[in-house]
């Protein structure tokens, strides 16, 4: 099957070539390179602050304000704000001049919290506490093999985010905002017969089902996930034909659907408790029924791959114990929990739809 590439233009960004040795540029060039990473962490942790107090929203779209009433208005040090934004502004994000005025660029602009694109709560969400203390026990998993977040709050993921609210809204709204449109656009792609009945394991907030609901008025949608979860769904239009179902997806899922529907669910977990999900779909299904797999597609070759998208591979293992994988993986799970092999319906550059059912 053929697996996703990742763009010429980044690859080069990443894998820039290596000059000849003969260059006398080329340590000073891979020490620079190396060192913008091992000290990348005190430039992430400046832009989440800054994103925390608010300063991206409080600028002005165009012009400059003094660091100094800024400071006053969000509450904090102006002497350290005016230090960090200087920073920043030394790695392209924002505009300080030498008076202590600050004013947006194009970068900082992508912080605020709604601009298009925006960066915003991804920044608050990578910097948040949880997730930040769990990366820095990385060591952890790669000795263990297991995630590092359970090893350092002594809860998984999920259960922490309902017991820390702040964190919670970080991450559902960069889950909300990190790929705009992503559930219109699956929508588009898939074809349903009229009166189908389509149930999203894990759905969420029932973004998905909504969209498929709108973009095809005959079928029927259901909403299954954790009763804490689906507690909170908000009304909408479609709901008449959406409905709701709280239960355990490793224990069992509903039956009577003609289509499951698994978006981004596998790659939160190690492969025992992702059989586990796959072996109660395989349960609830009949010999007609489709199971529908959102997810990215790791290529073989990890040359040919993404970087964020690897960068995303260890951020699953340290935050859930899981994995993006490539399509060779996700046939090895799929054989076991009973399924024939996946069959790719669309490819996109941060996830791909495809398909299966029961062998």
């Amino acid at each position: 099957m053929k697996t996703p590439r990742m763009s010429e233009a980044r690859q080069l960004s990443y894998r820039t070539s290596i000059p000849s040795e003969n260059n006398a540029c080329v340590a000073e060039a891979d020490a620079s390179y190396l060192n913008s990473f091992v000290r990348g962490m005190a430039v992430s942790q400046m832009i989440g602050v800054i994103c925390e107090v608010g300063l991206p929203d409080a600028l002005p779209d165009k012009g400059q304000r003094s660091i100094e009433l800024l400071a006053n208005e969000l509450g904090v040090d102006s002497k350290t704000l005016s230090r960090i934004g200087r920073a920043l502004s030394a790695f392209g994000i924002f505009d300080v001049d030498a008076a202590g005025q600050i004013g947006h660029n194009g970068r900082s602009r992508m912080l605020r919290n709604g601009s298009h694109p925006s960066q915003h709560w991804a920044a608050r969400f990578w910097t948040s506490a949880g997730v930040w203390q769990a990366w820095g026990a990385l060591r952890h998993s790669l000795w263990r093999g297991e995630e590092s977040f359970k090893h350092v709050h002594q809860q998984q993921f999920f259960d922490y985010i309902r017991n820390h609210s702040n964190e919670a809204e970080s991450y559902r709204q960069y889950m909300a905002s990190g790929y705009p449109g992503r559930h219109e656009s699956i929508a588009l792609m898939l074809k349903f017969a009229e009166d189908a009945t389509v149930i999203d394991v894990g759905g969420g907030s029932g973004a998905l089902i909504r969209a498929l609901l709108e973009q095809n008025p005959g079928i029927a949608g259901i909403v299954y996930d954790q009763p804490e979860v689906i507690r909170n769904l908000d009304a909408h239009p479609v709901d008449r034909r959406m409905g709701v179902r709280s239960g355990n997806f490793f224990e069992s899922v509903p039956i009577g659907g003609d289509v499951y529907i698994l978006s981004w669910v596998l790659h939160d977990w190690p492969d025992t408790k992702a059989l586990e999900i796959l072996r109660s779909c395989h349960r609830a299904m009949t010999p007609t029924s489709r199971l529908i797999i959102v997810e990215r597609l790791i290529n073989e070759d990890s040359a040919k791959c993404d970087p964020f998208d690897l960068l995303l591979d260890i951020n699953m293992l340290v935050l859930h114990g899981g994995q993006e994988r490539t399509c060779g993986e996700f046939n090895g799970l799929l054989q076991t929990a009973g399924f024939a092999p996946l069959r790719l319906i669309r490819e996109q550059p941060a996830f791909s739809v495809f398909e299966t059912a029961i062998a």
